[in-house]
C-alpha cells in the first residue's frame, strides 16, 4: 500500500458472523481501534480495510464464512478494497488449511488474539502479512471499549469464555477453550457502562452461562451474579442465555421469580429428550431429570417462557428416539423452539460413531419437528389474546409505516418472534409501550395501539 493512500485515516468496515458472543468480540476489536487513525464505515464494501470475524460452529456456518471470505477477496481483487482481515473461530479451528488455501486475504487471527488488533492493523495498512493463531477464546475486562453492533437499547454483554462440557457432536472447546469467568464486580461495571450507553436491555451471554463462576470458587454463581446485576439503576430487562440444564443451581428459579428486572424467560438448550440420545451425546443429564426440572421451573417462576434446541439425526437416532423427542415436545409445550439437523464435524467423538442418519432421513425428521412447533407456538400465542404486555420496540416495519416492529420478554433478538404492532401514531425504538395484543401468527404476536 502506498504511503500516501495512509495518510488519510483508513476505513476499517466490520463483518460479524454467528452468535452474539461472537458479536460481542467484534464490538471490542472495534473498540481497540485508534479514533484518531482508523473510521469503521457501515459496510465492509465501501472500506480499506475489511474485517470478517468468522463462525465454525457446524458446516453450514462454516461453509457461510468462506464464502463471505471468497466475497471479500474478489472485492480486492476488484480493488474495492485494499485489505482483508480474517479472525474467529474458523481460524482458530482451521488455520492451516486457511493460511494454504487463501493467499490472497492478508491477515489470519485466532479468537484469542484480539488485544493484537491495533498491531496487526497497522502491519497489514502498510502491505504486511499476518498470521496470528495462539491460545483460544478472548476474555475481555469492562475497561475495554466496545463500539455497539446492535441497537444502543439492547447490548449482550459476556459473562465467560470457553466451555468445559464434553458434548459428542460439539466442537466449541476446540476454539474456544476451557472455561473461564469473568468476576462478579467486573461483569456489573461492565452492566453501568452499558446501561450509560443507553441500554435498556443486557442479554447475559457464554458458551454456558450457567458454569459461571464453577472455575474459580467450585460454585455456581450466575445467581448471585443476577442478583447484583438485578439492583443496576437503568436497566429494564436482564435476559439470560445458553444454560446448561444439568449445570442448574434450584438458587436460580427463586432469583428469576424475586427479581425486579430478569426477564421470566431461559434459554436452556436440551438437544434431544430421548436417554439414548442423552447419553449417546454425553449431557450428563436424563429425560426424567429433565422434565422434572422443567416442571420445577414452570411451577416457581410464573409466565415463565422457556427457548430451547434440539438435534434430529444424530448417529444411532431411531425412529423410536424421534418419536419420544416429538412425544417430549407435545408434553412440554416450549414457547420457543429451534431445530438443528446433526452435523458431522471433523475431530467429534460423534463423527466416528457407526449408524449415521442418511440426510433425506434428517430432513424428514426436521421438517416433521418443525411442523409439530409451528402448531404449538401458535396455540400458546392463543393463550395472549387479549392481554396487555410490554413491548420494546426496535423499529418501524419497512413496507407498512403503520406497523411497528417490537419484542417481549419471550422474545431474544433475532432468534425468536416479535410482536407486530398497528400503531396510527409514530412510535419510538427503544422505548416500551403497553401494547393489548389482538390477534396471532404461528410465532408472532399482534398487538394495535
Amino acid at each position: 500500500m502506498k504511503s500516501s493512500a495512509i495518510s488519510q485515516p483508513v476505513r476499517i468496515g466490520m463483518l460479524s458472523l454467528g452468535c452474539p458472543k461472537t458479536l460481542v468480540d467484534s464490538e471490542i476489536i472495534l473498540g481497540k481501534l485508534d479514533p484518531s487513525r482508523h473510521v469503521i464505515t457501515a459496510s465492509v464494501a465501501d472500506c480499506d480495510i475489511a474485517l470478517l470475524n468468522t463462525c465454525a460452529f457446524i458446516q453450514d456456518a462454516q461453509q457461510e464464512s468462506v464464502n463471505r471470505i471468497l466475497e471479500l477477496v474478489e472485492l480486492k481483487k476488484e480493488k474495492r478494497i485494499k485489505a482483508v482481515i480474517v479472525m474467529g473461530c474458523l481460524v482458530q479451528r482451521f488455520p492451516g488449511d486457511l493460511k494454504k488455501q487463501l493467499r490472497e486475504v492478508d491477515a489470519f487471527i485466532g479468537s484469542g488474539e484480539y488485544a493484537k488488533i491495533p498491531e496487526i492493523v497497522e502491519r497489514v495498512t502498510h502491505g504486511k502479512k499476518v498470521f496470528s493463531v495462539g491460545r483460544p477464546g478472548y476474555l475481555t475486562t469492562s475497561g475495554e471499549g466496545r463500539v455497539a453492533l446492535t441497537p444502543s437499547h439492547y447490548r449482550y454483554l459476556k459473562i465467560s469464555e470457553g466451555c468445559d462440557h464434553v458434548c459428542t457432536f460439539c466442537t466449541i472447546p476446540s476454539f474456544r477453550g476451557k472455561h473461564r469467568s469473568r468476576t462478579i464486580e467486573d461483569i456489573v461495571r461492565e452492566a453501568e457502562n452499558l446501561v450509560s450507553q443507553g441500554a435498556k436491555e443486557i442479554i447475559l451471554t457464554g458458551q454456558d452461562t450457567t458454569y459461571f463462576g464453577k472455575d474459580q470458587t467450585d460454585e455456581y454463581l450466575l445467581p448471585k451474579l443476577l442478583q447484583e446485576l438485578d439492583q443496576v439503576s437503568g436497566i429494564h430487562w436482564i435476559r439470560l442465555l445458553y444454560a446448561y440444564p444439568s449445570c442448574i443451581p434450584k438458587e436460580l428459579m427463586q432469583v428469576m421469580r424475586d427479581s425486579k428486572h430478569i426477564c421470566r424467560y431461559l434459554d436452556m438448550p436440551l438437544q434431544h429428550a430421548s436417554d439414548p440420545m442423552l447419553l449417546a451425546m454425553r449431557r450428563g443429564i436424563t429425560k426424567r431429570r429433565t422434565r422434572d426440572l422443567i416442571h420445577e421451573f414452570r411451577q416457581t417462576v410464573p409466565d415463565l417462557a422457556i427457548r430451547t434446541t434440539f438435534i434430529v439425526g444424530f448417529p444411532g437416532e431411531t425412529e423410536q428416539d424421534f418419536s419420544e423427542l416429538l412425544d417430549f415436545m407435545n408434553e412440554m409445550r416450549f414457547e420457543r423452539l429451534g431445530i438443528f439437523k446433526y452435523s458431522r464435524e471433523e475431530g467429534t467423538p460423534a463423527a466416528g460413531m457407526s449408524h449415521q442418519v442418511p440426510e433425506k432421513i434428517k430432513q424428514e425428521r426436521f421438517a416433521r419437528a418443525m411442523t409439530l412447533q409451528q402448531k404449538i407456538s401458535e396455540e400458546n400465542n392463543r393463550r395472549m389474546m387479549g392481554k396487555t404486555i410490554d413491548v420494546l420496540v426496535e423499529g418501524r416495519d419497512e413496507q407498512n409505516e403503520k406497523l411497528w416492529i417490537g419484542r417481549s420478554w419471550m422474545d431474544a433478538p433475532e432468534v425468536d418472534g416479535n410482536v407486530l404492532i398497528h400503531s396510527e401514531k409514530a412510535l419510538q425504538p427503544g422505548r416500551f409501550y403497553s401494547v393489548p395484543i389482538t390477534s396471532v401468527a404461528e410465532y408472532d404476536l399482534v398487538g394495535r395501539i
